[in-house]
C-alpha cells in the first residue's frame, strides 16, 4: 500500500512540473463509446493460422509484421512521405503534442484544401511530380495513383496510449468541383454519416437534403453512391468532425484471416458550445446553411416560371418566318441572358407589330383585288 502510494504522489509531482496540455486533457478523457463505428473495414494485411493465438491483442499482431509502423508499404514510404505530398497538393496538416515529449501526437488536424482529378494531373495518371526527400535529400518520385494512396494511409497514425484522434475538414471550395469517385470512396471508409449529427444539424440536413441543387442535378444524372448526401452536405457548408480508428481481427469475404483497420467517427463538439460573449462556435455555420437552404427555395420556386417564361420565347420564335429577325433575336438572348423579362417583351412586341403589318398587308390586298 505504501508503495502504491509513494507512485501515486512521485506521478503527481511529475504531473505539477509537467501541467498537461489542453490537447493531452481532451484525448484523454475521450470514450470510444461515444464515437459512431463504421460498418466498413479496410484490410491491412492478412493473416496465417498461426496469428490467431493473438486474436484478443491485434496490435501485438500489427507490431509483429509492421513494427511501429500502421500499414504495409515499400521501404522508403513512411508515414510522413503521404503527409509531404499531400501537403504539396492542396491538403493542411497540423499535429500537436503532450507537453512533455515531441516525440508522439497527441491529436492532429487535416484540412483537405483541394482534391485533384485524374483529368487536371496531366497528359496521364502515370505523369510523375517529386519532392525532396527530407532526411535522404534526393528526389522521391510519384505519380497520380500515389497521390491516392496518400489519402487512404495518411490518416493511419496511432500512438502508444491509443489515445490518437483527428479533426478532419473539407473547405467548402470543392464543393463546386468535379469529386472523383476514388474519394467518394475514401469518403465512406473515414468519413461520417447522419449519426453524428446532433439534433439542430439533423434537422437542416434533413431540410437541405430535399432541396440541395447538387442533389437535385445528380439525381438526374442518375448519380448515386451510399453517403453521397451527408459527403456533400459536410462538404458545402465545411463542416468538420473528429475521427479515430483502431484494429481487430477477422475474416476476408473469402474466409482468409486478416488484420482489418475499423474507424471511428463523431461531431465537433465545440461547434455546440458558446464562446465568452455567449454566441455558439458553429453559429456562423448554421446561419449558413439556413441562407443556404433559403436561397435553394427560393431557386426551386422560380425555376418553373422562368422555364415558363423561356418556353414562350420558344412559341413565338418558331412563328417567325423572316431568318434574319431570328438571328437577331438569338443574339439578343445570348448579349443579355440575365434579364429575359426584357427579351420577352421586346419578342412580343415585335410579334404583335408583324401580326398587324400581316393584317394589314392582306387588307390591302383585298382592297386591290376588289378595285
Amino acid at each position: 500500500m505504501y508503495k502504491e502510494f509513494m507512485d501515486f504522489m512521485k506521478s503527481k509531482k511529475e504531473l505539477d512540473n509537467n501541467p498537461p496540455s489542453y490537447s493531452f486533457v481532451l484525448i484523454d478523457d475521450e470514450n470510444i463509446e461515444v464515437f459512431d463505428m463504421n460498418d466498413k473495414k479496410e484490410v491491412i494485411l492478412l493473416l496465417e493460422e498461426s496469428d490467431l493465438k493473438w486474436r484478443n491483442e491485434p496490435w501485438k499482431i500489427m507490431a509483429r509484421y509492421l513494427d511501429t509502423v500502421s500499414y504495409n508499404a515499400t521501404v522508403y514510404k513512411y508515414r510522413m512521405h503521404y503527409e509531404i505530398i499531400l501537403s504539396s497538393t492542396g491538403c493542411e496538416f497540423q499535429h500537436f503534442y503532450p507537453a512533455n515529449t515531441k516525440k508522439v501526437y497527441n491529436f492532429s488536424k487535416l484540412i483537405i484544401k483541394k482534391i485533384i482529378a485524374p483529368e487536371e494531373w496531366g497528359m496521364s495518371t502515370l505523369k510523375e511530380l517529386d519532392y525532396i526527400h527530407p532526411e535522404q535529400k534526393v528526389a522521391v518520385k510519384y505519380n497520380y495513383w500515389d497521390y491516392i494512396e496518400r489519402f487512404n494511409k495518411v490518416l493511419l497514425y496511432e500512438n502508444a496510449n491509443r489515445k490518437h484522434s483527428w479533426f478532419i475538414k473539407i473547405c467548402s471550395n470543392i464543393f463546386n468541383r468535379h469529386v472523383p469517385n476514388w474519394f467518394c470512396k475514401w469518403w465512406t471508409l473515414y468519413g461520417p454519416s447522419i449519426k453524428i449529427l446532433p439534433e439542430s444539424y439533423r434537422k437542416l440536413y434533413l431540410e437541405w437534403v430535399d432541396i440541395s441543387l447538387k442533389l437535385i442535378k445528380m439525381q438526374d444524372e442518375n448519380i448515386f453512391f451510399e453517403g453521397m448526401s451527408v459527403m456533400y452536405f459536410f462538404m458545402e457548408f465545411s463542416i468538420p468532425w473528429i475521427m479515430k480508428w483502431s484494429i481487430e481481427v477477422d475474416n476476408t469475404s473469402e474466409g482468409f484471416p486478416c488484420l482489418q483497420s475499423t474507424v471511428y467517427t463523431k461531431f465537433w463538439s465545440k461547434l455546440l458550445q458558446k464562446n465568452p460573449e455567449g454566441k455558439l462556435h458553429g453559429q456562423e455555420i448554421i446561419d449558413l446553411i439556413n441562407v443556404t437552404i433559403s436561397k435553394y427555395y427560393d431557386t426551386a420556386h422560380m425555376e418553373p416560371q422562368v422555364m415558363e417564361d423561356l418556353n414562350d420565347i420558344s412559341m413565338i420564335s418558331a412563328n417567325h418566318t423572316n431568318e434574319e429577325e431570328d438571328a437577331c433575336i438569338a443574339g439578343e438572348g445570348q448579349q443579355d441572358v440575365d434579364n429575359e423579362e426584357i427579351d420577352l417583351e421586346t419578342i412580343l412586341k415585335r410579334y404583335q407589330q408583324q401580326l398587324e403589318e400581316s393584317s394589314s398587308a392582306s387588307t390591302a390586298g383585298k382592297g386591290k383585288e376588289k378595285a
